[in-house]
């Protein structure tokens, strides 16, 4: 308990530091990097509750779906074949970079491939059991390199590259006249779907139920409630502790050849993607802003954060990133499990 106060504590001075420096992200970038340096400084490993993160993410979730309008389902219904080629595009590139990664630094094809794939960080560690010759250490490594990448490039770029001057953080108040019967649904409704979710075994559950059971609501009626700034802050916090919380490099004796080749495949991504984000723009009646975060390789949780931030279209974003997880869980890792179990000779060595 008195390492976690400890911990949250320095977590909010880093976030103050990463705001009043206009870093992208403060409160998620500042309490990650700071919880990096108490863990590299004490030379202790760090718990940071699940329970107490994945309080966060409901928090979030709420704030990704209260956005949502008929509108925008409309919007998104007609841009479900540039979701399609967007997320192909992405997912092949990727693919290519984890074939290159594992001819250059002797991880094994397999684990040079799951660890490119864009998908969610927990779901691939548990698909990692899955499969014969994968580590999870690996594959943890290159998949945290990737999140850290985009976390820090494609928010400093939609803000200082793509947007106006923005702040840090979504500047909102609840408004005065706000009935306190609405607001205790969202909040019922949000924290009951997560868990529904999670009886399911849907992905990111306790973001994505409370991002649908908003959806349900709305589209039912009812008017979501802004969100203060101060609870944006500490639901970005609580998540920036558990990540920088979860990075270990014990036991990788290649681990800088591994995080090398990562970040340059995760560059390369985000760098051929702009090619595809200027398409969408053309076809569709949407914003460079929005389609650059919307395929950008990172998750769900992390853009939503960043399309708050620059106010980018929010519903948008969390479409894309959500339809190419699903694309990647459904069809993407059971084919290359597939290729890989016929191609068993591939087999990755395990590192000494």
């Amino acid at each position: 308990m008195r390492q976690n106060s400890i911990l949250f504590l320095l977590a909010c001075i880093g976030g103050t530091i990463f705001y009043e420096i206009r870093i992208p992200l403060p409160w998620t970038l500042g309490p990650l990097v700071a919880t990096l340096l108490w863990k590299i400084l004490s030379k202790k490993s760090v718990h940071w509750p699940t329970p107490i993160r994945n309080s966060g993410l409901v928090i979030l979730g709420y704030a990704m779906g209260s956005p949502f309008t008929l509108q925008i389902a409309g919007q998104i219904l007609g841009q479900l074949p540039g979701m399609l080629l967007s997320t192909l595009a992405i997912m092949t590139i990727s693919l290519l970079v984890g074939w290159f990664t594992s001819r250059h630094t002797g991880v094994g094809l397999i684990n040079g491939l799951l660890g490119s794939v864009p998908g969610g960080l927990s779901q691939m560690a548990v698909i990692c059991e899955e499969i014969d010759g994968a580590d999870v250490a690996i594959v943890t490594l290159m998949q945290f390199t990737r999140v850290l990448t985009v976390v820090f490039t494609v928010p400093l770029l939609a803000i200082h590259g793509l947007a106006n001057d923005i702040s840090g953080v979504m500047s909102v108040v609840i408004p005065t006249s706000l009935n306190p019967w609405t607001v205790a649904l969202f909040i019922i409704v949000a924290i009951v779907s997560a868990g529904l979710a999670r009886m399911i075994n849907f992905p990111t559950p306790y973001l994505m139920g409370p991002v649908f059971g908003t959806i349900a609501l709305i589209m039912g009626g009812s008017t979501a409630p802004h969100l203060p700034a101060v609870i944006m802050a500490l639901a970005q916090i609580t998540i920036g502790i558990r990540m920088g919380a979860d990075i270990e490099f014990a036991g990788l004796k290649n681990w800088r050849s591994i995080v090398a080749y990562s970040f340059g495949g995760v560059i390369t991504v985000i760098a051929l993607s702009l090619g595809i984000d200027y398409i969408l723009t053309k076809v569709y009646s949407i914003s460079f802003l929005t389609a650059f975060i919307g395929t950008a390789p990172g998750g769900i949780a992390e853009m939503g954060i960043t399309a708050i931030a620059v106010h980018a279209d929010v519903s948008l974003v969390v479409s894309y990133q959500l339809f190419r997880l699903l694309f990647m869980l459904i069809f993407t890792i059971p084919t290359v499990k597939w290729w890989l179990t016929k191609n068993a000779d591939n087999k990755s060595p395990q590192l000494e």
